[in-house]
């Protein structure tokens, strides 16, 4: 059996330049962070435990309750220049949501209305200033697949019929 799986190298992130109110918002002006951006860790929100155990119950019995928010924290070096990570310390400085997208090589990825939580950055003895965000994604996340374009031979029946 061969792995599955999809590499990151050509990883498109982007933050929206404005206030977004929606995760995918049709009219955004994108930001790339890509080249400064090093790792990025999605975290599903965890869901609260209702007990439902009754007396006839043989062990404790749970259903999932509400989900906690979930998060992302972005990991990457720091850059006065980068216009998206001015964004996310504008988001950070006045409380405002912005747009995030992940997309992988093979055109998938995901989209998020987000609030940036923390930011903080780290200088070392023969290094690079690392700055590191933490993003606490409203609703859910919004799935991307990639738009495969149709055939020549698909596109030549439709126009012969």
């Amino acid at each position: 059996m061969t792995s599955k799986y999809e590499k990151t190298q050509g990883t498109v992130f982007s933050v929206s330049a404005e206030v977004a109110t929606e995760a995918n918002p049709l009219d955004a002006v994108w930001l790339s962070a890509s080249c400064s951006t090093k790792e990025l860790n999605f975290t599903g929100g965890q869901k609260d435990d209702i007990d439902v155990t009754s007396l006839c119950s043989t062990e404790k019995e749970m259903v999932n309750g509400l989900s906690s928010p979930a998060e992302m924290t972005i990991n990457r070096n720091w850059s006065a220049e980068e216009t998206a990570q001015s964004s996310l310390m504008a988001a950070y400085e006045d409380d405002t949501r912005r747009a995030i997208t992940v997309v992988f090589p093979s055109g998938n990825g995901f989209a998020y209305l987000a609030e940036v939580r923390q930011n903080s950055w780290s200088a070392g003895l023969s290094g690079v200033v690392s700055a590191s965000y933490t993003l606490r994604i409203i609703g859910k996340p919004v799935k991307i697949t990639p738009v495969v374009p149709e055939s020549r031979a698909a596109l030549a029946k439709k126009i012969t019929v």
